[in-house]
């Protein structure tokens, strides 16, 4: 494989493994390098608005070295202003992750112009699900230059693991069903009705993790706070069902995740989450902001044992096949030696 250097621009990218924001970028930048894949990179650290000053600082410096092949930006417009007005005769990649293509393009006319600017000055624009390719190619994308990949899972890491221990690794009890919601505590991840639907089931334990402020709740909600992502893998397999009520998303990490240790979903009908919880065959999917829904879709995983580990096995058996890390990274640098060999 032909090696080449990527300028990497991301406005959220973690301090460390343990950090959760932007960890997905970070893990593709491992990918790559794994491939010999040289990447230099301006990434914005901070989660303060004034983390904005060193991480344009550092884009210029970067869109200006001589030795980058290929520009990459992460998170539009934000993180590529800078490269699309110096990408001179080198190839530039964009990649929406998520609402940056849902909705910031959709909210006013001046995101609508800019985004549309930076596509039009973009190379090839890489979506993180087919829902987004579609909605760019509304507002003017080429479809032979937009391709979905989305971030995509390890599943040698999340795997399969013995469900008794995993809970006894958290001291959770073994005799009621786990209902499990890891990733930003944000009303527009649902969290009020996962709320909701705890005082309908109060045989049940709903276990949250993740950054953010918990909501007033009753005694069969537990919060873990956040956890190093090394943990995350044996808390998915401690649950039964993982949660994902959310009222916007591209597509999930979360559900890749708890897909591949063959715990099925309970999710939500919006942006790409229908392209891997195919309803009643690797999961259950409802309407957005319906506690009832949600308590219902409930019931029905606890009153059908049977069918649930079905859906996990199949949840599995799709990311491996179709979801795999190491699929979509071959497939990404595939993208670029392409934009290399015909710039």
């Amino acid at each position: 494989m032909d090696t080449y250097t990527l300028g990497l621009f991301a406005n959220m990218y973690p301090t460390s493994p343990d950090d959760l924001r932007g960890i997905f970028i970070w893990r593709m930048v491992k990918k790559l390098e794994d491939y010999r894949i040289v990447v230099k990179k301006a990434v914005k650290t901070s989660p303060k608005i004034s983390g904005y000053i060193p991480f344009y600082t550092d884009s210029i410096n970067l869109a200006l070295k001589p030795d980058i092949d290929i520009l990459q930006a992460h998170y539009i417009p934000h993180s590529s202003i800078i490269p699309a007005l110096l990408k001179r005769d080198r190839p530039l990649v964009l990649k929406f992750h998520g609402d940056d293509g849902r909705i910031y393009p959709f909210a006013n006319k001046l995101n609508r112009l800019v985004t549309r600017s930076m596509i039009r000055r973009a190379d090839h624009i890489i979506t993180a699900s087919q829902e987004i390719r579609e909605r760019l190619i509304k507002l003017g994308a080429v479809p032979e230059k937009i391709t979905a990949i989305s971030s995509g899972v390890n599943t040698d890491h999340f795997k399969p693991e013995d469900p008794v221990l995993s809970k006894k690794k958290f001291d959770l009890p073994l005799d009621k069903p786990l209902f499990l919601y890891v990733g930003r505590l944000h009303p527009w991840k649902g969290i009020h009705e996962i709320i909701s639907a705890a005082h309908d089931h109060p045989d049940s334990l709903f276990v949250l993790a993740g950054p953010g402020n918990v909501p007033p709740h009753p005694d069969n909600c537990r919060y873990l706070g956040e956890l190093s992502p090394d943990t995350i893998p044996s808390l998915i397999n401690a649950a039964d069902v993982s949660l994902l009520p959310s009222y916007t998303e591209g597509l999930s990490n979360f559900i890749m995740e708890s897909l591949s240790c063959e715990v099925p979903m309970i999710a939500t009908n919006v942006g790409g989450t229908p392209e891997i919880v195919h309803h009643h065959e690797t999961g259950l999917l409802i309407p957005p902001q319906n506690s009832q829904a949600l308590s219902q879709a409930i019931s029905w995983m606890k009153e059908h044992e049977s069918e649930r580990k079905t859906m996990g096995k199949k949840g599995r058996c799709e990311m491996i096949s179709h979801y795999n890390d190491d699929l979509l990274i071959r497939r990404l640098i595939e993208i670029h030696q392409e934009l290399l060999k015909n710039k």
